[in-house]
This record gives structure tokens, sequence and C-alpha cells, in this order.
């Protein structure tokens, strides 16, 4: 079916599915990063400032908690 010739509910309906994958796929690329990770870990990301070089100090469900290498700017 094309796109064109769906009603509104089927579209909201295709919308919603699409958006239930959407976040399947990105819980599953959050864990796999996730267990890659270990505390003491030296890691390196993109922050709001540029790169960032910290060391992993505690991992939660969902987030990471790094410590900057001035060891006073945390991040998460």
């Amino acid at each position: 079916m094309r796109i064109e010739d769906m009603s509104i509910d089927q579209l909201l309906e295709l919308n919603q599915t699409i958006c239930q994958r959407i976040d399947e796929l990105q819980e599953q690329e959050t864990l796999q990063a996730l267990s890659q990770l270990r505390v003491g870990l030296k890691v390196t990301f993109e922050g709001r400032e540029g790169p960032v070089l910290g060391i992993v100090t505690k991992i939660n469900r969902k987030s990471v908690i790094v410590l900057g290498e001035d060891g006073r700017k945390q991040y998460k």
C-alpha cells in the first residue's frame, strides 16, 4: 500500500509501530555500548566543549558517570 493512499488512522498506527521499533533498536545499541564499559576504564567522548577524556566511575542501567581528567568535573 502506498503511503499516499493511507488514512489518518492507518498512518497513526504505522507511526506508532515505527516509533516502537526505533525505541527497541536504540535500547539494543545502548545496552551493547554499556556492556563494553567497566569502572576504571579510560574513555573519550564528544562533550559540549569538544573531546573529553575521563575515567568511568559508575555504570548505571542507562547512563555512565565519567570523571574528567582534571579530577573535578563529572559527566553523565
